[in-house]
């Protein structure tokens, strides 16, 4: 999450949507000085801005961190700087997303490979056993949606360009960084590994997402990177 004085704006963080690159991206604005580009961070509080930790574990005491839900960013900076400042997230179409949660869970060493299986088996498996995983409350207090502009990772330069326009900031696009690719194999798409149990699954989990942002119910219609 990010938090940024100077421009007045806040960015809250949501799970397998680019998140890290566009913090990463933003959180210049957001310190004093001494910016270099990692994807781990320690957390910094300044008068300029501040930028939560970034990294697989918060320390205790740890006041901000990067996938800190929005209640609580509110809370910390308070209902003026909250209501008063431009707040943005990124979201994607849910079953790309809950896909690519599943092989960076795999990734981690959390989910145990079974070469015996077809993936497709093992995404319902996982899904069934663990649940859906969801982060809405990134974006939603109370049940409103609460930020002022939600990008499009599917069109994610178009986005963060308009963003930087809001903000009256340069849109740099070779500025943006790539973190966390490479994790999920080109046979791992949404028309393959997909089932009617899986598809159902997702569809009841994220049915605020395909209402609130548009996203099409029918797998046909989702876009495969």
């Amino acid at each position: 999450m990010l938090v940024s004085h100077r421009h007045r704006f806040i960015y809250t963080k949501t799970g397998k949507t680019a998140g890290t690159s566009v913090e990463s991206y933003f959180e210049r604005y957001c310190m004093d000085g001494g910016w270099t580009e990692s994807q781990p961070r320690e957390e910094s509080i300044s008068a300029a801005g501040i930028v939560g930790f970034r990294g697989r574990r918060v320390p205790e005491g740890c006041r901000y961190w990067n996938h800190m839900p929005a209640a609580l960013i509110r809370e910390g900076v308070g209902s003026d700087v909250w209501e008063s400042y431009f707040k943005f997230c990124v979201v994607r179409n849910p079953y790309e997303k809950v896909l690519s949660h599943f092989y960076f869970q795999r990734s981690l060493g959390s989910l145990a490979e079974n070469p015996h299986e077809p993936d497709s088996v093992q995404f319902e498996q996982w899904l069934t056993s663990s649940g859906v995983p969801l982060d809405r409350d990134k974006y939603v207090i109370d049940g409103q949606f609460c930020l002022d502009f939600a990008v499009r990772y599917e069109a994610l330069h178009a986005d963060l360009a308009a963003v930087c326009s809001r903000l009256s900031l340069d849109w740099e696009p070779e500025r943006l960084p790539t973190f966390k690719t490479g994790i999920r194999p080109a046979t791992g798409t949404v028309a393959a590994m997909y089932t009617p149990t899986s598809v159902a699954l997702v569809r009841e989990a994220y049915a605020f997402e395909f209402e609130r942002f548009g996203y099409p119910h029918d797998l046909n219609e989702t876009s495969i990177p």
